[in-house]
């Protein structure tokens, strides 16, 4: 009997040897573990948003790509992005002075589909469709290399613009930031090599720079102004007008450049849906004061011009209408004929 407790106390004292064997060294080499030097840097992935992408975006204006067509947008630290047909635009997030996003139309409640179906928003409803989708409008004014304003319009599919904010948030701006077009302006920046003011222009076309337009009216969504702002330049380049169009801020513009001013004073919103319904239902207007100086102050043009969008589509082509009525009033402005050009 002793023999045998004996036996079984000498199995456990072993067994219990064994394991101490076993687990000591572990602690041992668990405590003695080199420890990794904590960085004193601060982590880039805390201080730098995560990348986004949001499909399904439209392109009304602003990049090369035709307007309405579909695409990607995308923003990492560094740029935003937007891929479309196997083609990327990229814009440095630090060009961008500010931007706005605001909802878009209400739902539409179809009744002849055919008909009703053609007022979806932005373009990318055409299709016969019960309901009206609900979007949010990008608008954002970014400078290129030569400090040259630029505008650009994206739609977005509904509950993605609070990613953009947080996108933008990571380099300093805010939807509060965002001021009326009038209002936001560059400081006189360092000319770089290369990008030097050229000399006064001695064809006999003037040039002229397109300045960003004021709003003198309230609460006009901000993808007007920048439509407009983004339509005069089309329309004045293909004018044959001036010797050169230059965008607000482009350091290379003359010194004999004359300026466009254009200050919306009236609008009426409209409505989409109701000019789905019928001809000249809903209609949206714009009305501006145009003018056309020399810096010396003389003024080359001054006048009232008004554009509309009376029949079915979207109440952003209104902005079109009234360029295309800017335009063809420089055409008719007496300083502006060939005769005081020196002739073509």
């Amino acid at each position: 009997m002793n023999s045998r407790y004996h036996r079984i106390c000498f199995l456990h004292s072993a067994r219990t040897a064994l394991l101490a064997s076993l687990l000591l060294p572990a602690v041992d080499s668990s405590a003695q573990a080199p420890q990794l030097p904590v960085s004193t840097e601060p982590s880039s992935h805390l201080t730098q948003p995560p990348p986004v992408r949001i499909e399904n975006v439209v392109h009304i204006v602003g990049f090369e790509d035709k307007p309405w067509t579909t695409g990607n947008l995308g923003f990492d630290e560094k740029a935003m992005t937007f891929d479309i047909h196997n083609h990327s635009t990229a814009i440095p997030l630090r060009s961008i002075l500010a931007f706005s996003i605001l909802p878009g139309d209400r739902a539409l409640i179809s009744g002849a589909k055919g008909t009703l179906a053609q007022a979806a928003p932005y373009g990318i409803g055409f299709a016969v469709t019960m309901t009206r989708p609900s979007v949010e409008t990008l608008t954002l004014f970014y400078s290129d290399s030569y400090r040259a304003i630029h505008g650009c319009i994206l739609v977005l599919p509904k509950d993605t613009g609070e990613r953009v904010v947080s996108a933008l948030a990571g380099v300093g701006l805010s939807l509060t930031d965002y001021p009326k077009t009038g209002d936001l302006k560059l400081s006189e920046p360092q000319r770089e090599p290369g990008a030097q003011m050229a000399a006064a222009s001695s064809l006999t076309k003037p040039s002229v720079e397109v300045t960003l337009p004021s709003e003198s009216v309230g609460d006009i969504p901000s993808a007007f102004p920048a439509a407009v702002y983004e339509d005069l330049m089309e329309q004045l380049t293909q004018s044959g007008l001036f010797a050169h169009v230059w965008r607000a801020g482009d350091i290379r513009r003359t010194p004999d450049t004359l300026v466009l001013h254009v200050d919306i004073e009236d609008w009426k919103e409209g409505s989409a849906r109701g000019r789905g319904l019928g001809p000249f239902a809903g209609a949206t207007v714009m009305k501006s004061s145009v003018t056309l100086e020399e810096r010396s102050g003389r003024r080359v043009f001054q006048g009232k011009v008004g554009g509309a969008k009376r029949m079915k589509g979207e109440s952003l082509e209104v902005t079109n209408s009234l360029a295309k009525r800017i335009r063809k009033a420089l055409e008719k402005a007496p300083d502006l004929q060939p005769n005081k050009q020196g002739g073509k």
